[in-house]
């Protein structure tokens, strides 16, 4: 899912409530002519969210009754927190725009905040004035949320490591307990009072060093990656897949790497709902969200890449999701003269993002470059009121959001449907 988009609550309520096996407004059930499609959809997202959120929470109840018929009355926590969905008032989170058509104000004082991700940045006063006015701006915006409690761990950590793994065991079957956390043994001996790791003799460290430079220097072959393959799910969460979905599913997901394909397999059980916009038979629900949207915008584009062309900042393109890469630049700015390692550190240097050269007049130093941020942004902002790019990018935007939910939304009923059925088969399971 694009970082722009909403997403549902993954994490079950605290008192699973159902609901009545009514459906949604509008074409999935019912019906209400007077509402927009928008608003239709709308409504369907935060349905979709909340059965989401009561299904999960019915998923961690029956897994918890396993676990306590089994004797395991004390649970990880974190594996059974519950988290209340927001309520979503537009399919649009954010616009493409707005990540380098900053409010002038912003621009003028602040830039795009890529100095902040700097070496010297970080060591910058103003540094901290910059996350201060963006938390502010997005508590304006956004009413803030409800800040992070962390679970009460007391009881967790007071079992023994033994006991702990136990009931990861009873959790999750004992394939996929030893490939995330290793044996009994093994697990035991990291809580163990002794001491948990050796100090290298000096051979031993000069060793190991050797070997690094010998990498780096390509007279070792790094190992390729392994493809992962997740161990079917076992215990208790077996147990509960089966009494509500079934047999679980293997999938596969194929990605490359240095020209190599890798393909990483995974267990799937729940029916995934459509919303999250998954690759299937080839289409990508969010993909042709962007595409539509280009589309549309291909004009105004041109006009806006000959605007801050016209202003100096030459060989600038918009990218797949309708932005320009402007972070990926100011990476390649504040860290151009910095040595490999340190590249390798902060910046993502597998990125295939292609980047505009590095500017001759953006200076040779870190005041200089955060200068040149500045003015950039700047620039940015005017050319973007110039060619009057923020109000037909909302509008497109809006618009291909609905047409794309529009064409999943009969999927996402009969998902829903699918959703009622399965809380409705655990209600039962919980009331025996």
């Amino acid at each position: 899912m694009s970082a722009r988009r909403w997403a549902a609550g993954l994490g079950g309520a605290t008192v699973l409530a159902l609901t009545a096996g009514c459906g949604m407004l509008g074409i999935g059930g019912g019906g209400d002519d007077d509402k927009s499609d928008e608003e239709r959809l709308v409504e369907m997202l935060n349905e979709s969210a909340r059965l989401e959120s009561e299904i999960a929470a019915a998923e961690n109840r029956i897994v918890q009754n396993c676990l306590e018929e089994a004797g395991h009355t004390v649970h990880e926590p974190g594996y059974f927190e519950n988290y209340e969905p927001e309520e979503v008032k537009s399919l649009t989170y954010s616009y493409p725009h707005e990540s380098f058509i900053l409010p002038a104000e912003e621009a003028a004082e602040f830039g795009f905040g890529g100095w902040t991700n700097s070496e010297e940045g970080m060591e910058d006063p103003a540094t901290e004035e910059y996350y201060e006015a963006q938390e502010a701006k997005w508590e304006e915006e956004e009413g803030g949320g409800e800040e992070y409690v962390e679970p009460d761990y007391t009881e967790w950590e007071a079992l023994t490591p033994e006991e702990q793994y136990a009931w990861y065991v009873a959790y999750q079957g004992e394939e996929y307990v030893e490939q995330n956390y290793g044996t009994e043994a093994e697990y035991a001996s990291m809580y163990s009072e002794e001491e948990m790791v050796e100090e290298l003799t000096e051979e031993e460290a000069a060793a190991l060093e050797e070997e690094a430079a010998a990498e780096e220097e390509g007279e070792i072959d790094v190992e390729a990656p392994e493809a992962y393959e997740e161990p079917k799910p076992g215990g208790c969460q077996l147990e509960m897949i089966e009494a509500l979905y079934g047999e679980p599913r293997q999938v596969e997901s194929t990605y490359e790497m240095d020209g190599e394909t890798y393909t990483d397999k995974y267990w799937e059980y729940r029916p995934e709902n459509p919303t999250y916009g998954g690759e299937e038979d080839g289409e990508d629900m969010w993909a042709n969200i962007e595409a539509e949207y280009a589309a549309e915008m291909g004009d105004k584009q041109a006009e806006y890449i000959d605007c801050i062309t016209g202003r100096g900042y030459e060989g600038w393109e918009f990218n797949e999701y309708n932005t320009l890469p402007t972070w990926e630049f100011f990476y390649e700015l504040y860290y151009q003269n910095v040595s490999d390692d340190e590249r390798d550190m902060w910046m993502d240097t597998d990125s295939e993002t292609v980047v505009p050269p590095m500017p001759e007049d953006a200076g040779d130093s870190y005041e200089e470059w955060k200068a040149y941020e500045i003015q950039m942004a700047v620039d940015f902002a005017e050319c973007g009121d110039e060619v009057g790019f923020a109000d037909p990018s909302e509008k497109a935007y809006d618009k291909a959001n609905i047409d794309v939910y529009l064409e999943i939304e009969q999927d996402v009923y009969a998902w829903q449907d699918d959703m009622r059925d399965a809380i409705a088969k655990a209600q039962e399971l919980l009331d025996k």
